[in-house]
């Protein structure tokens, strides 16, 4: 397994390896960290194909600590794109971890034996599908995610998002997407309390509050970024406006009843006043006759 160290003649003398299978990463503030990578083990039993979309498609990854939306780079990787489109199609990064988590370098998952946080090898499982790299100009910048690997066109499932500036990876690794939405659950992620790895010598990277990968969606840039109405909706928008349309005008309820409420008034009390008049003449005549 390749290890990138952290320190500039680290970085020359070794280029560390983000991988997947054993896969470790190096913390570029330290003189010995390991790269992302990946470790040799038995392959995992091959996902079922999907289909290919469209090239406007993003990933949508749910996450125990929030929601991140990948934009990838279909141009420069491919082969790459195509693979962990497949992937999260088939539900294969459903329910894994970030098993590997290195703040200000780097957070990796895409370990199928992730799904069970307690597994004495995580950092170990793949695919069993390699893809060959496809190094390319993009940097490893925040936000940027990339495969891990254990060598020479190694890559297969697992992967890492960078939190810092990893740029002695560049060339080095397979970028092929970054984050457009969410970088605040990368900061999240990234903050969690880690301990000493057992599979990476000791390095500070086993997270001690794990956080779910629940479910990677390939879905229309449109959708994932809330700007795409329903056809149902937009049907019952139209219903709505054509019913008011058609609706006849409601009169406003107070137009008509201050002058009904004055005119009965008046006439309360013009019979109020018949009844005195009344009243005051049958007394009249009763004063008459006793005359």
């Amino acid at each position: 397994m390749l290890r990138v160290k952290g320190s500039l003649l680290g970085m020359l003398a070794a280029v560390g390896v983000l991988a997947s299978g054993s896969a470790s990463a190096a913390d570029p503030s330290t003189t010995a960290a390991a790269a992302p990578a990946k470790a040799k083990t038995t392959a995992a039993a091959k996902p079922k194909a999907a289909k290919a979309g469209t090239a406007d498609e993003v990933a949508i990854l749910d996450t125990s600590k929030g929601r991140m939306v990948l934009e990838f780079w279909d141009k420069e990787a491919p082969k790459t794109v195509a693979n962990f489109k497949s992937l999260a199609r088939s539900g294969f990064y459903n329910g894994t971890g970030f098993h590997r988590i290195m703040k200000n370098f780097m957070i990796q998952g895409g370990d199928p034996k992730s799904k069970n946080p307690k597994a004495s090898d995580l950092g170990t499982g793949g695919s069993g599908r390699p893809v060959p790299d496809e190094f390319n100009s993009h940097p490893h910048v925040k936000g940027v995610i990339s495969m891990a690997s254990s060598g020479p066109n190694t890559a297969e499932s697992q992967f890492f998002i960078v939190h810092g500036n990893a740029s002695f990876l560049d060339g080095k690794y397979t970028a092929f997407g970054h984050v457009i939405k969410g970088m605040d659950v990368i900061d999240a992620i990234a903050n969690v309390p880690v301990g000493p790895n057992p599979t990476m010598r000791g390095e500070p990277s086993k997270p001690l509050e794990w956080v779910t990968l629940k479910t990677v969606t390939i879905v229309p840039r449109s959708v994932a970024m809330g700007t795409k109405v329903s056809e149902a909706a937009k049907a019952n928008a139209a219903a709505k406006a054509a019913k008011a349309e058609s609706a006849p005008a409601k009169q406003p309820e107070s137009a008509s009843a201050p002058a009904s409420d004055k005119a009965a008034h008046e006439a309360h009390e013009a019979a109020e006043h018949a009844a005195e008049a009344h009243e005051h003449a049958a007394e009249a005549a009763k004063a008459d006759s006793s005359k």
